[in-house]
């Protein structure tokens, strides 16, 4: 497997103009795993309750113009994380460590998947009666331009708590960091941005003369799941208990609408991970993780050989753009209950 730095490299030079910097290694939370498969048959309206939590829907009656001020989706493209203990009688400890990581993926592919994503938003909306103003007259607005300090150029390559990755933004907009609970390296800067941008949106609905709520969408697309107990260690890139983990964060996807007075005059929530129900490693092969024993005598790297397979990349695309929709599908028709 390649170095981080590597695949970093890799990136630039293939796909985007990006960022270089150190990792950080840490314990991964989420739990897809532990959750269904997501039915895509059954659609999002039959099932929007099931996964939506929704905080303050009824104001959503008063909304008949909205601005998409944020349009985030964060493709996880890295992961690394370790687990220690030690035996019963403590003579020596454990530690493992373990890297997954996605094949460098086309940022032209990303950014369509971004950019219809987008318009499916828009037309959502459309369909319960929102008007969805022109990104160029949210971009006029006159606090806008303060939002300068807070914004990356999309696509923007940086760390998380859990992983490294890839922000993406619709064509034409920049995006900023609109889910603290994700930064690490990031998070003091994450908190600041926070506070202040959510200020300046307040103050660009008053630039819009209060007749348009402004909207921040954000989405977490992640593709296994990292996690460490005791002295066990664990990745799982295919299907475990009837499930594949390649997923919507649950959490930190979400609407989140911006009023006069509040910015999150109403904020819709995954409230469980939306899990694909089919597994992106297609062929069986074995892969490498690394294993360091730490002993009374020192370290010892050992490696050691994994089932995984063939990474199925159009299937990431299809996949990854259909969760997201359906993700959409779900606020919105929670959000027409809730009128």
């Amino acid at each position: 497997m390649h170095s981080l730095s590597d695949r970093m490299v890799v990136w630039f030079v293939i796909a985007i103009s990006g960022f270089a910097g150190a990792v950080s290694t840490s314990h991964a939370k989420d739990v897809a795993d532990k959750v269904a498969p997501y039915d895509f048959a059954a659609g999002a309206t039959t099932q929007s309750s099931a996964y939506v939590d929704l905080a303050r829907g009824d104001k959503f009656k008063k909304i008949k113009k909205i601005g998409i001020v944020n349009f985030s989706v964060e493709f996880a493209l890295y992961k690394s994380a370790w687990a220690a203990g030690g035996n019963s009688n403590s003579t020596y400890d454990v530690s493992k460590s373990i890297e997954k990581a996605l094949p460098t993926p086309d940022a032209g592919e990303l950014q369509a998947v971004v950019d219809r994503l987008y318009a499916h938003v828009v037309e959502q909306f459309k369909a319960q009666g929102v008007e969805v103003v022109p990104f160029e007259t949210i971009r006029a607005t006159k606090n806008y331009e303060k939002l300068a300090p807070a914004q990356h150029e999309s696509p923007w390559l940086t760390n998380t708590k859990d992983t490294q990755s890839v922000f993406m933004a619709p064509s034409g907009m920049k995006l900023y960091f609109d889910n603290p609970g994700r930064a690490d390296l990031l998070k003091g800067l994450g908190l600041t941005f926070g506070t202040n941008t959510r200020m300046k949106e307040v103050m660009m609905v008053y630039d819009l003369k209060q007749e348009v709520n402004l909207l921040s969408v954000n989405m977490v697309v992640d593709f296994a799941t990292v996690k460490g107990s005791g002295n066990t260690f664990s990745s799982y890139g295919a299907k475990v208990s009837g499930s594949d983990v390649h997923h919507l964060h649950a959490a930190d996807t979400s609407f989140r609408f911006v009023s006069n007075t509040q910015p999150e005059f109403i904020v819709a929530k995954l409230k469980k991970p939306l899990v694909s129900d089919h597994s992106l490693w297609s062929v069986v092969t074995e892969s490498t993780t690394r294993e360091t024993v730490l002993t009374n005598a020192g370290l010892a790297a050992q490696k050691t050989k994994v089932a995984e397979g063939e990474f199925d990349m159009p299937l990431y695309y299809a996949r990854s753009e259909q969760m997201m929709k359906e993700a959409a599908t779900m606020f919105v028709a929670e959000l027409a209950k809730a009128k």
